[in-house]
């Protein structure tokens, strides 16, 4: 059993819904359809906070929704500010998300083909860089001792003995008052000690050359291993590789790495309102866009998508598309139907299926309504239908997640520094992910077009998101960091 004063508090609370329900009748209002909902978000909002305060909330709801609740309706007491600050932040519900989350298993492929795969395990190098000792430009090597009062006006003689071409050895020690031709690249000959460049010298007859500089030991010599010595660790397991791993890779003589299998993820969009694009557009219908966009952000992130068709606002399809996609994939992110309306059925679809959700709702604008859940083991993300907030709780919320996925040792989000053009206030009780822009001089404005959650405008208008906290004004000239968008390469 409870404490007396929790049995006391939990009785308050049922008092508070009963006059919150009658007041409802009394007024008719057609928001009442949704009262269950609403007493389900506002109970499970308030058995998270302490009993202590948990009447004075109540209470103080109550009174707001009698004084403003014809002209606020339902909508605005959903966004009550007394309800926002129950509601996780981003990085608690990261701090929720990543722990579920695991690398797939290892594959070894060809390094011609790991571009961008992430190395599952360290490569250690099993030969030195340079392999042996070798000049650094085209010229003589030679004993430096026997140039060393060489100069324009007394030049040394020396003779030359052979040629070595890169690729080839020579065949002689450099001796006193000899030399060797050599080219960038070319194994140092046994008894010099350094290389003149070709400009400071002159062949002349007799086969002998003119040295016109001098030079000092180990003067445009590279030595064995100064770059990489053997045995050395060289690339870290749970790096994305690059073409730079690559070409170290093959200069060490591998042919083959270990790395992590990329997570194919499903995309499910629903919304009985779109349409596919190209196809004719009818009255109230859209053509739907958040299948393309989630695919391309996912292939940025080093993901396989498969994109699943339309599904319409029915439970029924609903769960059947998300058991077919469950199945198939390592992960499924699904666009819309995650709010609270008649229409919206991931949830119950997760639950019909045996999923467990670990996450609804976060304290941020655009993106409020996303879910995460585990379904048959594998992560599901439920994002919101309107574009940009889809977009947005992919960059914060699955791209850390598909990075650990695929097994990367680091989920930070790419960022940049850069100072306020002008003021940025967020007034709001909900950490805002504004769309800004930046300049060639670092400055950052807000991104021309609507803020709002459905203008794809302002996505292709601006470089990325500027986090600002609740209640928040932040000035002009203030130093920022910026969310930036994700971009080939990146990953």
């Amino acid at each position: 059993m409870f404490p007396p004063s929790v049995q006391s508090t939990t009785l308050n609370v049922i008092h508070q819904i009963v006059l919150f329900c009658d007041l409802v009748k009394k007024i008719h209002d057609p928001c009442a359809t949704q009262l269950p909902r609403l007493i389900v978000m506002i109970v499970q909002d308030l058995v998270h906070t302490s009993h202590a305060t948990l009447s004075s909330k109540l209470q103080h709801i109550h009174s707001r929704c009698k004084s403003s609740f014809m002209e606020s309706k339902l909508s605005s007491i959903r966004k009550h500010p007394m309800l926002l600050p129950m509601l996780p932040t981003v990085e608690d519900a990261r701090k929720t998300i990543l722990p579920f989350i695991s690398a797939l298993k290892k594959v070894p492929v060809d390094t011609s083909s790991a571009l961008g795969r992430v190395l599952a395990d360290a490569i250690q190098a099993p030969i030195c860089l340079p392999h042996w000792d070798n000049a650094s430009v085209d010229g003589y090597a030679l004993r430096a001792e026997d140039v060393s009062q060489a100069s324009i006006n007394t030049p040394v003689s020396l003779f030359l003995q052979e040629e070595v071409p890169a690729g080839q050895t020579a065949q002689k020690p450099v001796e006193k008052g000899t030399c060797c031709r050599v080219f960038t690249g070319s194994p140092m000959p046994p008894g010099a000690d350094a290389v003149v460049m070709q400009e400071d010298t002159k062949v002349i007859s007799g086969g002998s050359v003119l040295v016109m500089e001098c030079v000092r030991p180990f003067e445009y010599v590279r030595f064995r291993g100064e770059d990489i010595q053997a045995g050395k660790q060289v690339i870290d397991k749970g790096k994305r590789l690059t073409p730079f791993d690559l070409g170290l890779m093959s200069a060490l003589g591998i042919t083959q790495c270990q790395v992590y299998e990329p997570p194919k993820v499903g995309v499910i969009v629903t919304g009985s309102e779109c349409v596919e694009a190209g196809q004719p557009l009818p009255p109230g219908k859209i053509y739907e866009s958040n299948g393309l966009l989630l695919q391309s952000l996912l292939v940025q992130a080093g993901a396989n998508p498969c994109v699943f068709p339309i599904v319409s606002d029915e439970l029924k399809d609903t769960t059947e598309r998300m058991d077919q996609a469950i199945h198939e994939c390592d992960m499924l992110i699904t666009s819309g139907g995650v709010s609270v309306g008649e229409h919206d059925h991931i949830k119950p679809a997760i639950k019909a299926l045996g999923g467990t959700i670990h996450l609804w709702r976060m304290r941020m604008k655009p993106g409020k309504p996303m879910v995460f859940a585990q379904l048959r083991g594998k992560p599901v993300f439920g994002l919101p239908g309107n574009p940009v907030s889809a977009a947005v709780t992919f960059v914060l919320m699955v791209y850390p997640a598909l990075q650990k996925m695929s097994g990367c040792h680091s989920w930070d989000l790419p960022q940049c520094v850069g100072k306020l053009a002008h003021a940025i206030e967020n007034q709001e009780d909900r950490h805002h992910f504004a769309r800004v822009r930046m300049d060639e001089e670092g400055l950052i404005r807000l991104a021309e077009g609507r803020q709002a959650s459905h203008a794809l405008g302002s996505l292709i208008l601006s470089d990325g998101l500027l986090g600002i906290p609740e209640q928040t004004r932040l000035e002009a000239q203030t130093e920022v960091r910026v969310i930036r968008w994700p971009r080939l390469g990146d990953f």
